[in-house]
């Protein structure tokens, strides 16, 4: 297949999301395989001699067909959305669904992975800035079909503005076990697979709404390690986009070209810095619309196997219409932006420069990332593949790039997105082995080098669960140093040049190391963590495996071509200097100190919630929950503070505060370093303790200065204190475990950055 067919076949999803005509392609596709593997011995040889897209559509089908020559392909190049001479980044970006076909774990026995397949959820992307027309060809990512992926990557710089619409067009029909409350009058997804391994949620359940798998057609944006507002139309998780209806045609009545004209006036608002932060904050036409559309659901919708009758009333239960808690959350005095809309939602937030006050914070350029955030079905949601990266330029990266250009390299950038892929999640399967780590939706790929060459590698960990330790140091011929860690770069003082330096591994979670008198730690990937490194190939051509977890195989680097100068890391004195707002965060008289709680127990309970772990000191024990009736044979139970995410605001802040928290970790040592998340403001760790180690039960205080982090895996057993200052932004926001399997099922709490607070309910 040609690159023009394919760019052809894509601009054809704008307006269709036909299943008949990907399933015609991919046996044409299947066809085209067999004959070019029975005309090659080696997929690598052949994909060697294919240029850009046609090579990527190669290795698609070679990893759709479970080919057992799919690892060893070359590496996939996301498509970018970048900013446009408007410094607006304009983008649509779709949820669609098809039947998609990926590796799985070996079968037992075998060395070879399996195939597996199923009904997918992705994201398809496409650069809205690029109007459609016969002379220009809007490329539409994915290129290929069939096989699982991120969604593009979004590139802007600190300062520019970003605008997507954001279209949910999964078609319902498709999923009809995994769907929101409505549809069959319970909240969790079911499975019944008696015999095979699993049950979920039990029976009895053992799990309940909102903490449980469900509502996993419904979805939201997520912007991870932005520092932005998390109201209205920037970084707002507490948004439930239902899919759009479908008209008579088959098609999705809420697409781009229906809500065009409603969401530039909103984008032409937000330019000026005005966003909806109420209801009435709409324009008109969309309050009106959508209302239209959330009452047609509600009357129309089935509770409990029982269809309305035409005309109405709804069967649905009060509480249960979306329309009627929309309303209730738009009451007086308090009301809030209402949660619940109809197939589609417009993003629009400026990436923010630093103002130069004290009081203040400003983006970090570096690699951040995007994905769908609705709890209950965050997890499955990744587990599809929908993330992509979001990478924001600055200083940081023109620095290096102005460095390596003196030296005569232009410094290549690589964004290398770590994903697990499967059509359903473990609890809902029979017992198996954990899914398979891809990188840009390749199964062990081929990155190329050429001798000498200095690239840099974009590393993040789009896993919904897995751990991606690299091995220690790089592989031999290799050099590698980091220069960031979720997507702030490090302090020159801690960016160390010499590729031999212990802290140049990055274990999970991250270690503390003792260096020339001084603890230090940096670099770990844990779900959710972002690193980058400057990464130098040998002079000597050949294949070098990075590898992870103790020899897990991620990609081999083949080193080929003709040599360029060999360029040496930057110096410490040469290193991108730190912006005023990452200077160490200063501790005031009196804050304000917080214990936070992490623990996953084998025990579900029946009755309420378990009581309260009592409070402790850092380094501490807790004594053991009440004894309460428990289920057998259940999942564990994943809390914070004793207690699972109830929708109700947890934690309160005052704007412009600084805070010291601890997080404990009181899960055994043989359950999970739980990665802590919290959106809109990072933080920095100050000190910890980790019984791995050996280090005094009082913990060890971090060098300064310190690392900034947006994702921290706390050790089982153990604790961490973090500085963080609520900033700028005030709003209602999470956070949770990264592990988005504990989080989905209650390992959540909601914070609030203001004086009054909210009765908003997140389901």
């Amino acid at each position: 297949m040609s690159e023009e067919t394919i760019i052809t076949d894509q601009a054809g999803e704008e307006d269709l999301n036909e299943s008949a005509r990907v399933n015609q392609e991919s046996e044409t596709s299947r066809r085209l395989f067999l004959q070019r593997a029975m005309a090659v011995a080696s997929g690598l040889a052949l994909t060697s001699m294919l240029p850009g897209i046609a090579r990527e559509f190669w290795v698609a089908e070679a990893q759709a067909n479970c080919d057992p020559a799919a690892p060893g392909q070359p590496l996939q190049s996301i498509m970018e959305i970048k900013t446009g001479p408007s410094k607006i980044l304009k983008a649509v970006i779709k949820v669609l669904d098809e039947k998609k076909v990926y590796l799985g774990s070996p079968p037992a026995g075998t060395s070879l992975p399996s195939c597996n397949s199923g009904q997918m959820r992705y994201f398809s992307g496409y650069d809205a800035s690029l109007p459609a027309s016969p002379l220009i060809r809007r490329r539409v990512w994915p290129f290929t079909h069939g096989v699982p992926g991120p969604g593009p990557t979004l590139r802007a710089s600190v300062g520019d503005t970003i605008q997507i619409t954001l279209l949910n067009h999964v078609d319902t029909r498709n999923f009809p076990n995994t769907l929101d409350v409505a549809e069959h009058g319970q909240a969790c997804d079911q499975n019944t697979t008696f015999g095979q391994g699993n049950t979920y949620p039990g029976t009895p359940s053992w799990e309940n709404p909102p903490n449980c798998f469900h509502g996993s057609s419904s979805t939201n944006l997520h912007f991870h390690g932005t520092h932005t507002s998390p109201s209205g139309i920037s970084d707002n998780i507490l948004l439930n986009i239902r899919p759009s209806p479908r008209g008579r045609d088959g098609l999705p009545v809420v697409n781009e070209k229906t809500v065009a004209a409603i969401f530039n006036k909103i984008f032409a608002a937000c330019m000026h810095g005005h966003q909806p932060l109420l209801w009435t904050d709409w324009p008109i036409e969309w309050q009106n619309w959508q209302k239209k559309l959330l009452i047609q659901y509600d009357n129309t919708t089935t509770w409990l196997g029982q269809s309305p009758p035409p005309g109405g009333p709804p069967v649905l239960p009060k509480d249960e219409q979306l329309w009627y808690q929309n309303q209730q959350e738009m009451k007086p005095p308090n009301p809030e932006l209402p949660q619940y809309y109809i197939g589609a939602y417009p993003t629009c937030f400026n990436i923010p420069k630093w103002n130069g006050q004290p009081t203040s914070m400003g983006q970090a350029p570096g690699t951040h990332w995007y994905h769908a955030h609705k709890h209950g079905s965050t997890a499955l949601n990744l587990a599809n593949g929908m993330a992509g990266a979001l990478i924001i330029q600055g200083d940081y990266d023109k620095t290096l790039h102005d460095y390596y250009s003196s030296k005569g390299q232009p410094l290549q950038e690589r964004v290398l997105v770590l994903q697990q892929y499967s059509a359903v999640l473990g609890l809902l399967r029979a017992a198996g082995k954990a899914d398979l780590v891809s990188v840009n939706g390749n199964y062990q790929p081929v990155l190329e080098m050429k001798p000498n060459e200095t690239q840099m590698w974009r590393f993040v960990n789009a896993c919904h669960q897995a751990w991606i330790p690299l091995d220690a140091n790089a592989p031999t011929g290799l050099k590698w140093v980091q220069t960031a860690q979720d997507g702030v770069q490090l302090n020159p003082q801690n960016y160390n040049p010499d590729p031999s330096a212990v802290t140049n591994t990055f274990p999970v979670p991250a270690k503390t190391f003792f260096i020339n008198g001084k603890w230090l730690s940096t670099g770990s990937l844990a779900p959710g963590n972002r690193v980058d490194l400057l990464v130098r190939a040998p002079s000597t051509a050949g294949n070098y495996n990075v590898t992870f977890g103790g020899g897990t195989l991620l990609f081999t680097v083949k080193v080929t071509g003709t040599a360029v100068a060999a360029a040496p890391f930057p110096s410490q004195a040469e290193f991108p200097q730190m912006p005023g707002f990452l200077s160490d965060i200063v501790a005031p008289a009196g804050m304000v100190k917080r214990e936070i709680r992490f623990n996953t127990t084998r025990t579900q309970f029946t009755g309420p919630s378990p009581t309260p772990i009592p409070q402790g000191t850092p380094g501490g024990r807790n004594p053991t929950n009440a004894p309460a009736p428990f289920i057998p044979n259940a999942a564990p139970m994943h809390t914070i503070n004793g207690k699972q995410f109830s929708g109700e605001i947890d934690q309160y802040m005052k704007l412009g505060a600084t805070e010291e928290w601890t997080l404990f970790n009181d899960t055994p040592a043989t359950g999970a370093a739980h990665p802590f998340h919290i959106h809109i403001n990072p933080f920095q760790i100050v000190q910890w303790f980790d019984p791995a180690l050996n280090l005094p039960q009082s913990g060890v205080p971090m060098a300064k200065p310190w690392v900034w982090w947006d994702t921290f895996a706390i050790p089982q057993g153990g604790w961490v204190k973090m500085l963080t200052r609520f900033v700028d932004y005030t709003g209602t926001y999470v956070f949770h475990c990264h592990i988005l399997g504990h989080e989905d099922r209650g390992m959540m709490q909601l914070v609030n950055v203001s004086p009054s607070g909210t009765k908003m309910k997140h389901k």
